[in-house]
């Protein structure tokens, strides 16, 4: 092999490459690595290695050429060469003769779906397509009729039996559909009071069942939760309702929802030549610790999360994918001013460290901030500064006044004149002037100051209690209430004030956007007061809300024909002024929805229970959903894990969760404290291994919820990893922490490879991990990582 090497390296002189060569076999093929500053053309490089390679061993069927900038552990290309092609072609035709496995073993999990209404039947759907290979899904489905609509053409073939018709409270009903042998019953009727009573009357029959219930009964469903336990309680409602007000926000923003303290932002970047912060960067590098990197927009890619190459550099144009924090809604942690380091002054008297200590607190950044919030409070309401002069004024009057009675009343004290004060500011003249002991007691001018006082207080004290008393007294009874001023420009439109309505406007108002609300019969409701709002026919309502120059609109109501009129006369309104306006319309077919988004290519028809089923289906295996969102046309779950013992998740590192089930974890919550006392993560890092206890938040499409479920890990490569020994010995114990950590492998292997230097070690390892490996390496010795 050193003969080839020197060949490889002469022949490569004669293209003016200068190029250092290492030669490895391993098996039948041989890997050649070379390491330069300049590669010249790839091809030509290629064809001169394949030149000197004519005349190799027979034996040998292939060989890799990794090409190495120099100092850089991972390959900056990969090529392959084919040295014998009869016996690849062998190789090919006896692995497809050899015969399957007849006898594979199948693993069926059994489901029953009570009401069959477009919730019902889209959970169905989306049950079934946790089906895969040896892993069955078995469905049975209860309704007192048979449905009269149907979603699917072929919605028969997605269940085991014919559909059971009767009431599915009954427990017959339930014996027969085999409640006593199913994993889940999900109770997704229009009713839920029938769904309730269905609950209670299946844990009397199986006390194991997991149950899954459609209801909006906030407090009875908690109630519930306890008393029945292994229950899930859904509102398909608030599912969609997030992914509705998103739709209103425009582009940029794609989901939006809230774990624990803080609010997570899914946003769409289209990168821009002053993008700084992206551009020319390796995609694994965004994962920072306070943002992810979910999608960089590729042709052909069929994943939804994690399409690049971890070296593939952000360009001019890309389309980038982020989950993030909300940077204003972050709890400020006011630090208090760092102390002083006192040991630096040994010789100063104890008073004179606590001039220090109070000097550094008073000029902290937190009493700054304070101030500065305390000022735009003031600031923001007229009422709210006539209130703060009239306090200064009032302690001008009580300072001034009780000075100017001490010292020219006779026999008064501090606390008599300080009280008299009080009383003058409180318009009570003749009571301080009776108190003073009589006339020739006191000054004339003296007289005039009191009355002065009391003029001055009534004024301007009293007058702005008065006008504090009027805006209390008005916002309770206020006959006579004027309009709320409509939105000029960039507003959202919300049309359609039911139950789903409702939650995008709180959603909406929580978020201080600007919208107008349009429903055809007023609400009772907190909002009334606070958002400007229209009732009547809805279109004729529609002209009065400035629609030509809103941002967005969103067209809720349950009537989908009344929603496509409104949507398509939005669009005319802002055609006419040469706008864009985001369109966002419900639906309750999904065959409509289909053939609205060519009508409307530039809007958005969500279909509230196609989304809210795919939460129903994964809650369906025991999982919580917290929420919802749409990217690259494909439904994301937020869904929370509790690790057990038996999971599939127990003792993986997040680096296989991620990559592995392609999903991403965004929370977590361990068991234990870390040895710095912390328990909750956001963004946590890859190298956090799953214990039982621990709590997971991620995002998952259903085949990833599936994938999760069956344990089904896509199969990572397989690197070498050549190391040699460090000038600095020092330095092993940590390369070998970095390795265990990264890579995943068992700290003892780490230890013992670490030791033995120079050597090679292969690892199965994701590309993202392979990178993240070598640049942690990297700077702790001399290496080299290939795919093999």
């Amino acid at each position: 092999m050193r003969s080839l090497a020197a060949l490889i390296k002469n022949c490569l002189l004669d293209l003016e490459i200068k190029v250092n060569v290492t030669i490895r076999q391993k098996r039948q093929e041989i890997h050649i690595l070379l390491e330069s500053t300049y590669f010249g053309d790839r091809q030509s490089l290629v064809g001169a290695i394949a030149n000197c390679l004519s005349d190799i061993d027979n034996r040998l069927e292939s060989a890799k050429i990794y090409a190495f900038l120099f100092g850089q552990p991972l390959p900056l290309w990969i090529e392959k060469i084919v040295l014998s092609q009869d016996q690849i072609s062998v190789a090919i035709e006896e692995k497809s003769i050899q015969p399957e496995n007849p006898k594979e073993i199948t693993i069926a999990d059994r489901f029953i779906v009570c009401g069959l209404g477009s919730l019902g039947q889209h959970t169905v759907f989306n049950l079934k397509k946790f089906s895969y290979r040896e892993y069955e899904v078995k469905i049975r489905a209860i309704d007192r009729v048979k449905p009269e609509l149907m979603e699917f053409d072929n919605f028969h073939e997605f269940l085991d039996e014919p559909i059971i018709l009767g009431d599915c409270r009954r427990s017959e009903v339930l014996i027969k559909a085999g409640i006593a042998d199913c994993r889940a019953i999900l109770l997704v009727t229009s009713n839920d009071n029938v769904n309730i009573e269905t609950a209670i009357a299946v844990r009397r029959l199986n006390p194991h069942i997991h149950i899954v219930v459609r209801s909006s009964r906030q407090n009875l469903n908690q109630l519930l939760k306890e008393q029945l336990g292994n229950f899930v309680a859904l509102d398909p409602v608030d599912l969609p309702a997030a992914a509705f007000a998103v739709a209103g926000l425009g582009e940029d923003t794609l989901g939006l929802f809230q774990l624990g303290v803080h609010k997570l932002r899914v946003v769409s970047y289209t990168i821009e030549p002053n993008d700084y912060q992206f551009l020319r960067i390796p995609a694994f590098q965004l994962h920072k610790k306070h943002s992810r990197l979910l999608s960089l927009a590729e042709s052909q890619s069929d994943r939804l999360f994690f399409q690049w190459q971890p070296d593939r550099t952000i360009q001019v144009g890309d389309e980038i994918v982020c989950i993030e924090y909300v940077e204003h809604d972050f709890p400020t942690i006011h630090r208090h001013p760092e102390l002083i380091d006192l040991s630096s002054y040994p010789n100063i008297s104890i008073s004179q460290k606590i001039n220090l200590q109070l000097r550094k607190f008073i000029s902290s950044a937190f009493w700054t901030s304070q101030w500065k919030q305390i000022v735009s409070w003031f600031q923001a309401e007229k009422s709210r500064r006539l209130v703060l002069w009239g306090a200064i004024t009032a302690i001008s009057l009580l300072t001034l006044s009780s000075v100017i009675l001490f010292f020219n009343v006779p026999n008064i004290s501090w606390q008599k004149a300080i009280s008299t004060s009080i009383i003058l500011l409180l318009g009570g003249y003749g009571d301080v002037f009776g108190g003073l002991g009589g006339e020739d007691q006191v000054p004339l001018w003296l007289m005039l100051f009191c009355v002065l006082i009391t003029l001055i207080s009534l004024l301007f004290v009293l007058g702005v209690v008065g006008l504090v008393t009027d805006q209390i007294l008005s916002s309770k009874f206020e006959f006579f209430k004027r309009s709320l001023p409509l939105p000029k420009k960039d507003h959202i439109i919300l049309i359609g004030f039911g139950r789903l309505g409702q939650r995008i406007a709180d959603l909406l108002f929580k978020l201080k956007l600007p919208f107008v609300i349009v429903s055809e019969n007023p609400h009772d409701c907190d909002l009334a007061d606070k958002v400007p709002w229209l009732t009547g026919n809805i279109i004729e309502e529609l002209s009065k809300t400035n629609l030509a120059s809103a941002k967005s609109m969103l067209s809720v109501t349950d009537d989908q024909m009344l929603n496509l009129e409104a949507a398509l006369f939005a669009r005319d309104a802002a055609k006419k002024n040469n706008r864009q306006m985001n369109l966002a319309i419900r639906t309750y077919d999904r065959y409509f929805s289909d053939n609205l988004s060519e009508l409307l290519p530039k809007s958005q028809s969500l279909c509230a229970y196609a989304l809210s089923a795919e939460a129903f289906a994964g809650a369906a295996f025991g999982e919580t959903m917290l929420s919802l969102f749409r990217l690259n046309q494909r439904t994301v779950l937020v869904a929370e894990y509790v690790i057990s013992e038996n999971d599939t998740l127990i003792g993986k590192n997040l680096s296989q969760i991620a990559y592995g089930y392609t999903v991403v974890p965004v929370y977590l919550k361990t068991q234990q404290p870390k040895a710095d006392g912390h328990c909750e993560f956001y963004m946590p890092s890859d190298d956090e291994v799953m214990k039982a206890g621990d709590r997971l938040t991620v995002l998952a499409s259903i085949s990833g919820l599936r994938r999760i479920e069956l344990g089904n890990l896509h199969s990572p490569k397989q690197w070498q990893l050549r190391a040699k020994r460090p000038l600095n010995s020092s330095v092993l114990l940590d390369a070998g922490n970095k390795l265990k950590n990264i890579s995943g492998c068992d700290l003892e292997v780490a230890r013992r490879f670490m030791q033995s230097l120079p050597a090679a070690i292969e690892l199965p390892m994701y590309d993202t991990q392979a990178y993240r490996l070598g640049q942690a390496l990297m700077r702790l010795l001399p290496i080299k990582i290939y795919p093999l």
